[in-house]
């Protein structure tokens, strides 16, 4: 930006020079080059929230990204930053020196042994900090052994699907899995109607959403089986890197209250959370195992 001086401006006109001792010629410098000396003073450092998730699919990143801005916006230089890559999102936080991050566990505990990441607060859903994954097929499909090159609809990624399917389905043989095909949907009902629908094989869903399911779908429900429970996960966590809690305390408190306002609880629901808490030592041992 260039910066006019007040020779510059006396260049321009100089009969400004026989009144620049005026009062009147004082207030009208002030007003003039005020701005220009604000807008070279250094700006707030902002902070960021760099968010990545494998377990769901957002339909419109540029959205979420708005309704997160103008809801930190209040609070002061604070914005939110999705990320529809994960190989982009590593590539971020690794250089980010003034940030927090919204991410999976499973992810998370991919990273912690490349990054010195702490984690510090859990997402909440239905009061609940943990959730499961379950398979399920139409009642028809009775034998588990044909799982070789099944269809699967999921609304995670491929990478994150098979990953928690192998874990599910331990005692299939590792050809099984990597057999299979996942069926990209925007959301875990989705999953599950396009069981319904011959669309796919199986449906790779959590369990809540199941439950949804039942109850806003009972006939549709009744023709599905559950071959295939996972354990209990943690829902998403914020982690901040191991030396910057000042500098990030401010938005970690932020991000905590948010559930208990309904505009942030809002924002919060676009992620498929309630609300964010600080890690228990039991929620601690069990996303460090």
């Amino acid at each position: 930006m260039t910066i006019l001086r007040h020779n510059s401006l006396f260049a321009l006109c100089p009969k400004l020079v026989l009144y620049r001792h005026h009062p009147l010629f004082v207030f009208v410098s002030l007003s003039l080059f005020l701005p220009f000396v604000l807008s070279g003073a250094q700006p707030a450092t902002s902070t960021t929230i760099y968010f990545y998730s494998p377990e769901t699919n957002i339909n419109n990143f540029s959205s979420l990204k708005a309704e997160f801005d103008i809801y930190l916006s209040q609070f002061g230089a604070y914005r939110f930053q999705p990320f529809s890559e994960r190989l982009t999102f590593e590539t971020f936080i690794a250089k980010s020196d003034r940030a927090v991050f919204l991410l999976s566990t499973w992810h998370y505990q991919n990273l912690k042994r490349r990054l010195s990441m702490e984690p510090v607060l859990v997402g909440v859903s239905r009061n609940q900090s943990t959730q499961r994954r379950v398979l399920s097929v139409q009642k028809s499909f009775t034998d588990i052994g044909f799982l070789k090159g099944i269809k699967i609809a999921s609304s995670g990624s491929a990478e994150f699907t098979t990953t928690i399917l192998k874990h599910m389905l331990h005692d299939r043989d590792s050809a099984v899995i990597a057999s299979m095909k996942i069926f990209s949907v925007p959301k875990d009902i989705d999953a599950l109607l396009a069981v319904g629908f011959g669309m796919s094989t199986a449906a790779f869903t959590t369990q809540n959403s199941l439950e949804k399911f039942e109850n806003i779908n009972p006939k549709q429900f009744n023709t599905l089986r559950q071959i295939a429970v996972s354990s209990e996960t943690l829902f998403p966590i914020v982690a901040r890197q191991m030396d910057s809690a000042d500098q990030v305390q401010d938005i970690l408190d932020i991000m905590e209250k948010m559930g208990d306002d309904p505009e942030g609880e809002k924002r919060l629901k676009m992620l498929g959370l309630d609300s964010l808490k600080k890690l228990s030592n039991d929620e601690l041992e069990m996303l460090n195992k």
